[in-house]
């Protein structure tokens, strides 16, 4: 549904993102704007889908924050909740381990360790002008919604209000006004900065998830990252792009999966994925979310009323959303409390927010009397900081489901826009998987989830360098919007095994020195080791939904438009990674999707 990108932390970085296309003011020599991935959570309801966006940018100036967002129908718009798009990533993200067995009577095992690694994880057309059809603020941006018009009086409407445009624009323009498409369009507000942008919700009619990223194709970096989060009653797979199986093999389990982005870029780019396809990190229970950072009971606006200027900050303070320090600064507790107090209670020139925020009695006289409104400051607050908080937990409540997919992709691939649907017929898939390190006398084997085993060479202290004709995907499917189990177009489980067998023939000691057992045919993710240590989610079975047999119809075509080990342990230590593939961690009052 959206054409921008994601993962604003509470930390700010600078601005490089204008949703594909336009930037706001872009002067000749100023920064180039390039999209760095995408974060959305979608929830589909009684016939509207709402979109949780979560936008990423590196380098550039704030002031030229602005994108373009082509949506199926005229939408609403509203401040969303950057803590749960947080919690859900929190939630789900890949975690790869492996467990140490010590089968050698005579070894004295080395000390216990652990690691962690992060992986830098109505209609449109017609008219030949473009109308405005909404305009409001929401938030910390301004926006408006054209509908109608060409590429070409769209392009000269944004360029007339502020906006730059990209010369690949126009043609994908097009594409969408004769889809039907509206665009809105979004910019920072006068005066902010990159400390106030937030995530923002668009609930606009439909019954299907579809991401834009067409439109993103003119300004997104090579392999960007996109993440997309589905709220609901089932599973969510891709009905236009391809679904991926990882082929574990190539994960470097004993370098805490350093290389887990490189697999999943190669993986999606193998025969048959051909650069348009998307892995399952998560299904299951959306309970599973921690809804701590969604706690509301220490906000309350109406102590505001009648309130002494002077008085704001320290009860701001009292309700955990700010604390100020003098000149050492202050540290904001909620994503968007540094832009409510600054758009209310401005710091006067020549003092630090510190100095200025920890005694506001002592610059009563410097305070701007014409930017306080106390009932104005009330209704952003309950907009900006309680009610999306609370539309958060109210969703996660509603619906049972989480799903959480991934994948990187590049600009040439950007041809068709990805779309989703919920499937009832597929098994929950896992985030975390463990591994077994078996250590013997005479040598070294890790034993994966679903029961292959890998010979280490010498001391077991690197991940074996495997030939190019490995494969980076172990199958290729597709999924039907009808539902059902995939289709299989590729299956390299074969070609894996046998490869396996070769490395290990002059490398493995016998089953038995190794303490693991038989090998398991097949590298199918339906076991998933030991669970790691202090996690209450599920470590259960099925990955992809299915054991790879055809469906009875074919998919659709993806160039198309459109929105466990049971061997005992001596002694060892516990190694996880964690794959946090671009995690960051609000104001929307609650309306039940129509």
């Amino acid at each position: 549904m959206i054409a921008l990108s994601a993962a604003v932390a509470m930390t700010p970085t600078p601005a490089e993102a204008c949703g594909g296309t336009f930037c706001d003011g872009v002067l000749p020599g100023d920064m180039p704007v390039n999209q760095t991935g995408e974060t959305i959570l979608f929830a589909l309801d009684n016939g509207f889908v709402e979109a949780h966006v979560q936008i990423e940018y590196d380098g550039g100036d704030a002031e030229q924050f602005a994108w373009l967002v082509p949506v199926p129908e005229i939408p609403e718009v509203e401040v969303g909740s950057w803590r749960l798009v947080q919690s859900a990533l929190a939630a789900t993200v890949p975690v790869y381990g492996f467990e140490n067995n010590w089968v050698c009577e005579d070894m004295d095992p080395p000390p216990s360790t652990t690691g962690v690694g992060f992986i830098n994880n109505p209609d449109g057309g017609g008219t030949s002008e473009p109308e405005v059809v909404a305009e409001d603020v929401v938030g910390a941006f301004q926006y408006v919604v054209l509908q109608g018009g060409t590429s070409d009086s769209v392009t000269e409407w944004l360029l007339d209000n502020g906006y730059s445009s990209d010369t690949e624009a126009p043609a994908i323009l097009d594409e969408y006004i004769t889809e039907g498409h509206v665009f809105v369009a979004f910019r920072l507000r006068h005066g902010l900065g990159v400390e106030d942008i937030h995530p923002v919700v668009i609930r606009y009619p439909g019954t299907e998830a579809c991401i834009p990223i067409r439109l993103t194709a003119v300004a997104a970096e090579e392999d960007m990252r996109i993440r997309a989060l589905f709220l609901g009653e089932d599973r969510v797979v891709p009905t236009n792009y391809r679904h991926v199986q990882l082929n574990r093999t190539r994960l470097n389990w004993l370098g805490l999966g350093s290389n887990y982005d490189n697999l999943v870029s190669m993986a999606v780019d193998a025969p048959g994925a051909d650069g348009r396809a998307f892995v399952t990190e998560y299904a299951g229970a959306s309970s599973e979310v921690d809804t701590t950072l969604l706690d509301t009971s220490s906000y309350d606006s109406s102590v505001f009323t009648d309130m002494p200027v002077v008085e704001v900050v320290d009860t701001l303070e009292q309700q955990d959303l700010v604390s100020c320090s003098g000149p050492t600064g202050c540290i904001w507790l909620h994503e968007l409390a540094s832009s409510l107090v600054h758009e209310f209670i401005p710091v006067p020139e020549g003092l630090t927010d510190g100095e200025f925020y920890s005694c506001l009695s002592c610059y009563a006289a410097l305070i701007d009397a014409e930017a306080w409104d106390a009932e104005a400051f009330m209704a952003a607050y309950d907009e900006r900081i309680i009610a999306p908080m609370q539309h958060a937990n109210d969703l996660l409540t509603t619906w049972p489901y989480l799903t959480r997919l991934y994948t990187t992709i590049s600009p040439h691939e950007m041809t068709s826009d990805p779309m989703f649907t919920e499937n009832p017929d597929l098994d929950d898939v896992p985030n975390r998987h463990g591994a077994q390190r078996n250590q013997a006398c005479c040598g070294n084997a890790m034993q994966l989830p679903g029961g292959r085993i890998i010979a280490l060479e010498g001391t077991g202290s690197a991940w074996p360098d495997w030939p190019e004709e490995m494969p980076w995907a172990e199958r290729v499917e597709e999924f039907t919007v009808a539902g059902g189990p995939p289709i299989s177009l590729v299956d390299e489980t074969a070609n894996i095994d046998a490869m396996i067998a070769t490395w290990n023939a002059p490398r493995l000691c016998s089953d038995d020195d190794m303490g693991t057992g038989s090998s398991t045919e097949g590298g199918d993710e339906t076991s998933d080791g030991p669970t790691p240590p202090g996690t209450t989610s599920g470590v259960g079975d099925g990955t992809s939904g299915g054991d790879g047999s055809s469906g009875s119809e074919a998919g659709q075509d993806d160039t198309a438009a459109g929105c466990a080990c049971n061997s005992t342990s001596r002694a060892g230590g516990m190694g996880w990674a964690l794959m946090l593939a671009g995690m960051g961690l609000g104001a929307m009052r609650r309306r039940r999707l129509r």
